[in-house]
């Protein structure tokens, strides 16, 4: 008999990420034998995303909420009129609250350490507490997104006197969205990236994904390497700043920002870069996140900008060019050190890191958990 998967997912991509593994694995559990339901929050942006990445392998449920309670009780009715032997929820938050039909394995998924999150006031820093460690009580199995969290779940799991089963499992790229293009810089655009070095970010413009250490680095930057420009890709709270930053500094030369960046516009912008940036910050929040982006980068061989923490470092090790975490200085010699090496490639197998990839150790290691429970 066909084995059934249920995703259960919460917000809109653009701003709630946790989707981002149901999406991509979808179209390779398929493939693999499983039928595939996803919830999805009836967004423009999740009908786009789940009509490029899904390619209609999936059975995907869009379900509109007024209320968290509203989102509960539509989760909820779905899956009460449907065959389901693995119950994914994609975040272990209260919008996800629904009940795990009979005979069916439920697996929660960590991508961050929302307990450890600054700035979150002491009911928010519980609340986030609370469902981590139910979690840990209630579910069959935990797929953790980074090590640092497969490492804090185990502890906590052997403190809670409870035995779920634990995978690591990072996110990845979907192939279909990131493939590297040819490029002529001296016709696109008018020949405006011409003979420039071109540095690529894309994430939230915040002060906690580095958006002013990025700006102050390639201010410093400029001044040894005029060639050297920053294509800023997203949106988010500091943009405005970010833009001020930019006049004030008199880098509109030397910086580009897009804003929001469509799925199928991806790969233009990443075809062009010659090298990509990745901030982190020494945090425990920062440690124990996933970055999706560091996935999406792989397939166009460049360097990588980042530091020496959590799956960045994992990910990367020797071949990742490594700067402290937050120095703006040392950030900009890293990057002026790595225009003067001629090195344009990174040298890491991209395959490794696909949603095709991510399916297939899924498919195994559930497989594998419905056997032995027999």
């Amino acid at each position: 008999m066909q084995p059934t998967i249920c995703f259960v997912t919460t917000g809109d991509i653009s701003i709630n990420a946790t989707a981002k593994r149901a999406l991509g694995m979808a179209a390779p559990l398929v493939q693999r034998g499983w039928a595939v339901t996803i919830l999805l929050e009836d967004t423009t942006e999740n009908r786009h995303r789940a009509e490029i990445e899904c390619a209609g392998a999936a059975n995907v449920i869009f379900f509109t909420q007024h209320s968290a309670l509203d989102e509960i009780r539509n989760k909820n009715r779905i899956i009460a009129h449907r065959h389901i032997d693995v119950l994914y929820l994609s975040a272990p938050v209260a919008r996800n609250i629904v009940r795990t039909p009979k005979r069916c394995r439920l697996v929660v998924e960590h991508s961050e350490l929302m307990s450890h999150f600054s700035g979150l006031h002491a009911l928010a820093r519980f609340k986030a507490m609370f469902f981590e460690l139910l979690s840990v009580v209630q579910a069959d199995a935990l797929v953790c997104a980074s090590h640092y969290l497969y490492d804090i779940f185990s502890q906590r799991a052997l403190h809670m006197r409870c035995h779920p089963s634990m995978l690591y499992l990072p996110y990845a790229y979907n192939e279909r969205v990131c493939h590297p293009i040819p490029v002529n810089r001296a016709t696109i655009c008018g020949g405006r990236y011409a003979e420039r070095k071109v540095f690529c970010y894309m994430g939230s413009i915040t002060h906690s994904y580095g958006a002013l250490t990025m700006t102050a680095a390639i201010d410093q930057l400029r001044r040894s390497h005029p060639e050297a420009l920053l294509i800023m890709m997203g949106h988010g709270p500091a943009y405005d700043e970010v833009r001020q930053e930019i006049a004030q500094r008199q880098l509109t030369h030397h910086i580009e920002q897009t804003g929001y960046v469509n799925e199928e516009d991806i790969d233009r912008y990443f075809s062009l870069a010659d090298y990509f940036i990745l901030p982190m910050r020494d945090t425990e929040q920062d440690w124990a996140r996933c970055p999706s982006k560091l996935y999406m980068y792989l397939p166009y061989d460049r360097p990588i900008v980042t530091c020496r923490i959590g799956e960045p470092w994992s990910v990367l090790g020797d071949k990742g060019t490594y700067y402290q975490a937050g120095n703006a200085e040392d950030m900009a010699t890293q990057m002026a050190q790595l225009i003067d090496s001629g090195n344009t490639h990174l040298g890491i197998a991209p395959k490794e890191h696909t949603w095709q990839a991510r399916a297939e150790v899924f498919d195994q290691w559930i497989r594998g958990q419905a056997k032995t429970d027999k």
